[in-house]
């Protein structure tokens, strides 16, 4: 009865918040229905590139148009994965590295773009020569909290440090990747132990 007696004396502001409710409804179904449309538009597109001659300007044309109209749909960051490999392919590690940072930093809500991109990066800058850059880079994609192979991130830090002479800091990182290592990390952690035996029984760190 008092309920009643209240939406009597208030039945204005009942309809307002009962107007208010719809229309937020209203958005979130529409904003969700707009998505959709837009992820199966770039999947479409994504589709027909595919089709296009590998490595050629036409593809990469249409990669860039998806990469920029659907950047933040999953076939709008395999544009730019793809994109960014026929660089490398094409000799432009510059290019190429620019690409991977879009995708990595566009790609956060994402691990498995955003590691798989700061990874080619990391590849581009050892094969350019700047293994202490690579380690850096791999150590970022480690650093990741939703890395889902952040061990093996650090073992190839660690590898990447040991080719810039760093054979020190490698060290410490195979310790602390057998230390941190889990029952489903076995090939990790024999790596590292591999590795640290290497090390030592060659006289570049202290048994």
């Amino acid at each position: 009865m008092h309920v009643m007696q209240w939406i009597a004396g208030h039945w204005i502001g009942v309809l307002e918040i009962i107007a208010v409710g719809a229309v937020a409804i209203a958005v979130i179904i529409g904003a969700d229905a707009y998505g959709r449309h837009r992820a199966e538009a770039a999947a479409l597109k994504f589709y027909e590139a595919g089709k296009l001659t590998s490595g050629s300007d036409d593809r990469i044309n249409a990669l860039k148009e998806i990469a920029k109209k659907y950047s933040r749909t999953s076939a709008g960051r395999q544009a730019i994965m793809q994109l960014g490999d026929i660089l490398v392919e094409r000799g432009d590690g510059d290019g190429a590295i620019e690409q991977f940072r879009l995708l990595a930093d566009g790609s956060r809500s994402q691990p498995i773009f955003r590691v798989a991109a700061l990874h080619r990066i990391a590849d581009i800058q050892l094969a350019a020569g700047n293994p202490a850059e690579a380690a850096e880079t791999y150590r970022k994609a480690a650093a990741d909290p939703k890395n889902g192979i952040a061990l093996t991130s650090e073992l190839l830090a660690a590898a990447c440090l040991e080719r810039a002479g760093d054979f020190a800091a490698a060290a410490e990182l195979y310790k602390r990747i057998i230390q941190d290592a889990g029952e489903g990390d076995r090939a990790v952690r024999d790596a590292s132990e591999e590795r640290l035996l290497w090390l030592s029984a060659n006289g570049y760190v202290a048994g």
